[in-house]
């Protein structure tokens, strides 16, 4: 018998990215309180308003109208995906309310991260009865394509190169379970670096699964990656061509063509610059 009803997807926060690129787009000033992080997120340059005005004044496609793209991809790969309900992860208080008496695994996910559209069946093919955290491999793409393997542990399927992971969790690879979503913890797992920390201090436990269910996407209009922008605007368009050519050159293992959609559609997009 099964052991999940449904897999909930709480996106981490994510600003109306479409509404900022159709206010930029009419030459309004966009004010930065509508999307940058709250402070205590790590990963973002603390200039980052300079580092999208740099952008939007070098690139022909807006940052704006870039994230709204990246976004709609990442919803792309949730359509066809089973039982799930997409929430907001600054409604975890309402989670109860949201899945009733139903089993499921929570994933949080930033809103440029990509789940295959089978996990359903993926997941509900592993043994979750007594897990707590699922722990998953990761693919990531980026000017190095890599897939993030604990040390120790196996990796049946691997995209680009495999490397040892450095934290307990990363973005999009994990899943808790009612018992831990339901908990104390589920608020310090909700970013994967302060989870990663959080969990390591506490050594929760959870579980490695051999399964690539999810993939993240680390592009040129990344937090971690726009705060070298100013610095050479020169150079960087010429990383974004280099990063689009990469996509285009991914040899993809067969458990995991289904992210060929979602490459082609980022590839397209950072084509045009």
């Amino acid at each position: 018998m099964s052991s999940l009803d449904r897999i909930v997807f709480a996106r981490r926060q994510s600003p109306d990215w479409e509404a900022l690129a159709r206010d930029h787009e009419a030459g309004q000033l966009v004010d930065p309180v509508r999307y940058m992080p709250p402070p205590e997120v790590p990963g973002f340059p603390p200039d980052l308003p300079l580092c999208i005005r740099t952008w939007n004044n070098v690139f022909p496609v807006n940052f704006f109208r870039c994230r709204a793209i990246l976004k709609r991809i990442s919803e792309d790969c949730l359509g066809p995906i089973g039982p799930s309900v997409l929430m907001s992860a600054d409604r975890l208080s309402e989670l109860a309310a949201i899945v009733g008496d139903q089993r499921f695994f929570l994933f949080f996910f930033d809103d440029d991260d990509w789940f295959a559209p089978d996990i359903f069946a993926r997941l509900t093919s592993l043994d979750l009865e007594r897990c707590e955290i699922a722990v998953f491999p990761l693919v990531r793409f980026g000017n190095d394509i890599i897939t993030f393997v604990r040390e120790g542990q196996p990796a049946r399927v691997v995209v680009g190169a495999p490397r040892r992971a450095r934290f307990r969790y990363y973005t999009n690879n994990y899943a808790l379970s009612a018992k831990i979503a339901f908990s104390d913890h589920a608020p310090h797992l909700r970013d994967h670096i302060l989870g990663s920390r959080y969990g390591d201090r506490l050594d929760l436990g959870d579980t490695w699964f051999d399964a690539v269910i999810s993939a993240t996407n680390k592009t040129p209009c990344a937090g971690s990656s726009i705060r070298e922008l100013p610095a050479d605007p020169v150079m960087y368009r010429e990383a974004i061509l280099r990063y689009a050519d990469n996509l285009r050159r991914v040899d993809l293992p067969l458990d995991a063509e289904w992210m060929a959609a979602p490459l082609r559609e980022t590839s397209r997009l950072f084509d045009a610059f």
